[in-house]
């Protein structure tokens, strides 16, 4: 037996064809479907000898998700389990009832049921809803260089995900709205206002995320060529200069308001104060007009960031075959060598760091 087989409800109610049709004396039938003439049924039957044949449960939220699976396999043949297609029908549906809303409640036969009907209807179309928008914002607009188009794109993406995540799906005129908004493609929804706060996704989970994803691409770029690690070092410098610059945006920036246009600003702010960190030393740490004496070989790989045993390993190694490196380190306080580091690997090698490393394996 399946779910959403036909079944006579009572004398003027009966589901058939997937659609629920409510048959009052001397009346016009009201014929529905969709998940709310589904969930109708479900809410009827459940606890019955019927809704236990047909394999109903309400009662967790693993049962409603069971539920929910089980109708839309069934209606996957009507195109039903889509979002749009599940939006227009319960506009349709509401629509029978805007002469009398309360037939809706008497259909159910009493408040218990309704509100477990309505209940059911309110869940899967939030279930769509996330479905729709997805988890988090990077999921739904995919990070692009540069930051601020990212930042720009996924603005005005949020200002929808964030007006679906709201939608009361009990009240018809708020359905109706969404309905018009979400497939009428000259809607002003389209070009909304941007929102640039996303959700409970802080700012630090967004710039460590865009980061992550921005230095594996550049990674895997280098790597394709012989001399990868010369090429990165090279890249991390057009990191800042690309990452860090916004002008191309600002045409289509002149109608933000002044808010807009201020948190966009922070946006950026604090991005390229990130970005600047994960690319260049603190400002305190670099002596002006800083000469590059040592320059990067192809025989050793740039020791990973904030690894001081690598980077004593490297340093032994190359003193070994590299003559010009053992002389100027020998001949060179450790916070000059290590600005030479920091301009050599591209990442900031702190002096107290390496030289409590090059001590503790020197007592040893």
């Amino acid at each position: 037996m399946h779910l959403l087989d036909n079944y006579i409800l009572d004398a003027r109610t009966r589901y058939e064809g997937h659609r629920l049709i409510y048959a009052p004396e001397n009346e016009e039938p009201l014929e529905f479907g969709g998940i709310l003439a589904a969930a109708i049924l479900a809410a009827l039957l459940v606890d019955t000898p019927e809704g236990d044949a047909r394999e109903i449960a309400l009662d967790t939220a693993a049962d409603r998700n069971t539920f929910f699976t089980r109708y839309e396999r069934e209606v996957r043949r009507d195109n039903g389990g889509l979002f749009v297609t599940e939006l227009q029908t319960l506009k349709d549906a509401y629509l029978e009832f805007t002469a009398e809303p309360e037939t809706l409640a008497y259909i159910c036969h009493n408040d218990r049921l309704y509100d477990l009907a309505i209940g059911l209807v309110v869940e899967y179309m939030q279930r769509l809803v996330r479905e729709e928008i997805c988890e988090q914002i990077y999921d739904k607009v995919p990070w692009t260089e540069p930051f601020a188009q990212w930042l720009f794109n996924a603005g005005y993406v949020e200002t929808r995900r964030q007006y679906l995540l709201s939608v009361d799906w009990t009240d018809p005129e708020t359905v109706y709205a969404v309905s018009d908004q979400i497939t009428n493609p000259q809607s002003s929804f389209i070009n909304a206002y941007p929102t640039f706060t996303f959700g409970i996704l802080s700012a630090d989970e967004v710039l460590n995320g865009y980061w992550k994803w921005l230095w594996e691409s550049v990674q895997l770029e280098a790597n394709a060529y012989p001399d990868a690690k010369v090429r990165l070092a090279e890249y991390k410098q057009n990191i800042l200069k690309e990452e860090t610059n916004y002008d191309f945006l600002k045409p289509e920036m002149k109608d933000f308001t002044p808010d807009q246009l201020n948190l966009f600003r922070q946006w950026m702010a604090k991005w390229t104060e990130f970005v600047t960190a994960k690319i260049k030393p603190p400002v305190s740490t670099q002596k002006k007009d800083t000469r590059q004496e040592l320059i990067l070989d192809n025989v050793q790989d740039i020791p990973p960031e904030h690894n001081y045993v690598k980077v004593r390993e490297y340093i032994l190694e190359r003193c070994r075959y590299d003559k010009e490196f053992e002389k100027y380190f020998k001949a060179h306080k450790r916070t000059d060598l290590c600005i030479q580091l920091t301009l050599l690997f591209g990442w900031y090698v702190d002096p107290n760091a390496l030289g409590k490393r090059m001590n503790r394996k020197a007592k040893k």
